[in-house]
């Protein structure tokens, strides 16, 4: 088994463990379970309602925590097997089948006449075939036929979407596959010379008529992730990888940027002084160029660096990339010739993107806080920048004499065992042992460049 597969299977039981934790917190669940199990025995599949009667207030708040509705008033609740799919669909645990919830909740598999589940496997297979019989061949096409055989990424949202509403399903695939032959990045069909991606709603208005089908959270918008997760990322988690790099939101943005589309074109945003850009037909970028001359920062969206085919900053120098805007202002009018960046508190996709071609010509110091998330952010970025990047001003003299005074939390502190780089693990040491963190506003004094006074 490939460690990719491994970490997969992994991560779906650990998605399972919670699942079970949390419904066997609440007994409510047990009446239900047993309910719904003896539902399915009849019907070779998750369907019929399950009425639920002497049931305490508690035990109705607990329900509508988990279906979104409001049951504390009701003398009975009544469930259905649908109701049951979009609940579960729209949960954390999206990703897991009622079925193997059930099968995991009770410990045996789930009961059903032999004859039941021979035809209701006969009629979903006949309505995957059916439709694909009708698609011609394409990119989304394929997809699915490789979802539907090896059971891959997506393959339990379309049983979910398939026992709630067939004809809906329907609908939804052919949307979907759509989508999917017209990506931008990926379409024969589409200009892309100018660089422009193309916005979320704009594309799926185009191809739905609804601007918000592909809306974060839809079964359109999850499906098509799951293409792009399955056909566009090759190094999944690998060291120093986007899927390291990023939170799952924006690893999410990330897909659909590579493939066109810009799913949050101007609130994903980075902070930069001391740069020139052009466009991918070698133009140079007027506005960018403005600031640059009148030595000015500016905030580059996505929008913006979707449109760029090269970034330079200060000739022969590396760039400098700090964690906390005050730092950068006071460094960017210390160091005027420089270049500088700011991730303010974090790695998104847009800083990425920009270090990302900035590493074409220029090689980078980072520095950020001393406390566990500082920690991870300089390591993700040493990892994927690797001989490329040097950790800048990690000295445990700084540490001594800058370290406040507020105590970090135990669930903070565990973030340190995840801190596996060399270059950190002096200063993950001291944090563990002192419990204090220590910020980058208050070290200002000590922000000599490198290359200035030759220390890192």
């Amino acid at each position: 088994m490939k460690e990719q597969e491994r970490k997969q299977i992994m991560e779906q039981e650990e998605l399972k463990k919670e699942c079970l934790e949390y419904f066997r917190a609440r007994q409510v669940y047990q009446k239900l379970f047993e309910g719904m199990r003896k539902k399915y025995a009849g019907l070779g599949r998750l369907g019929g309602t399950v009425t639920l009667t002497g049931l305490t207030r508690e035990e109705r708040q607990q329900l509508g925590g988990f279906f979104q509705k409001d049951y504390t008033e009701n003398k009975t609740v009544t469930i259905s097997g649908r109701l049951m799919e979009k609940a579960l669909s729209s949960s954390r645990f999206a990703g897991i089948s009622w079925e193997d919830i059930l099968e995991a909740y009770f410990g045996q598999p789930l009961e059903v006449t032999k004859e039941q589940k021979i035809q209701a496997d006969k009629e979903r297979e006949a309505f995957f075939r059916d439709f694909l019989e009708k698609r011609q061949e394409d990119r989304g096409k394929h997809w699915l036929e490789s979802t539907l055989r090896e059971h891959g990424r997506g393959y339990s949202l379309l049983l979910q979407q398939y026992r709630e509403n067939p004809e809906e399903l329907k609908k939804l695939l052919e949307n979907v596959l759509d989508a999917i032959e017209k990506l931008p990045a990926l379409s024969q069909e589409q200009e892309i010379l100018s660089g422009r991606p193309e916005l979320l709603p704009v594309f799926a208005a185009k191809i739905t008529g609804d601007p918000h089908y592909f809306d974060q959270g839809t079964a359109g918008e999850r499906l098509l992730s799951d293409f792009l997760e399955s056909s566009l990322e090759k190094e999944k988690r690998e060291p120093g990888s986007d899927r390291q790099s990023l939170s799952a939101a924006e690893y999410k943005k990330k897909l659909f940027y590579e493939a066109g589309i810009l799913k949050d074109e101007l609130s994903n945003d980075v902070l930069v002084y001391g740069i020139r850009g052009r466009r991918k037909n070698g133009e140079l970028h007027q506005g960018i160029q403005g600031f640059y001359e009148a030595r000015e920062p500016l905030k580059l969206t996505l929008q913006t660096l979707g449109c760029l085919g090269e970034i330079r900053g200060t000739e022969g120098m590396p760039v400098y990339v700090v964690e906390n805007p005050a730092v950068f202002s006071v460094l960017s009018q210390k160091y005027p010739e420089n270049t500088f960046i700011c991730g303010n508190g974090q790695v998104n996709l847009a800083v990425l993107v920009l270090m990302d071609k900035l590493a074409e010509h220029h090689s980078f110091y980072y520095a950020g806080d001393f406390d566990p998330e500082g920690l991870l952010i300089a390591q993700r970025l040493k990892l994927r920048y690797k001989d490329r990047l040097s950790l800048w001003n990690y000295r445990k003299d700084l540490y001594e004499k800058y370290h406040s005074t507020v105590e970090l939390s135990s669930e903070r502190l565990k973030k340190l065992e995840n801190i596996k780089a060399e270059e950190l693990q002096e200063i993950k040491e001291i944090l563990k042992r002192k419990k204090q963190a220590a910020y980058q506003e208050t070290m200002l004094e000590e922000f000599w460049l490198p290359e200035k006074r030759g220390d890192h």
